[in-house]
């Protein structure tokens, strides 16, 4: 029983990150209107404490695939993705910080 419980535990911990990943364009673009800008994209990521301004500007650069100084969720979701095939590639822990 106690295994069923953590396995039970686990799943729910893994679908409500999965779930949080695709909320977090909708967080993050505060204004709604479908691009996450710098400064929405700045703020979230050094709202943690974990992330430097300079180093969310580089990485909402990166992110920023079309240079529009905006990032659409087409751009998210490729950075996204990514980021997880680097991590499944056995990225460094200081190459996976998104």
């Amino acid at each position: 029983m106690t295994r069923y419980l953590v396995l039970l535990s686990f799943a729910a911990c893994a679908f409500s990150a999965s779930a949080g990943e695709n909320m977090s364009f909708a967080t993050v673009d505060a204004n709604s209107d479908g691009f996450i800008s710098e400064t929405e994209f700045v703020s979230w990521k050094t709202s943690s404490g974990e992330m430097s301004p300079a180093d969310a500007l580089i990485k909402f650069i990166e992110i920023d695939s079309d240079a529009s100084g905006m990032i659409s969720e087409a751009e998210m979701d490729a950075a996204m993705a990514a980021k997880s095939e680097h991590e499944s590639d056995g990225g460094t822990a200081s190459e996976k910080k998104m």
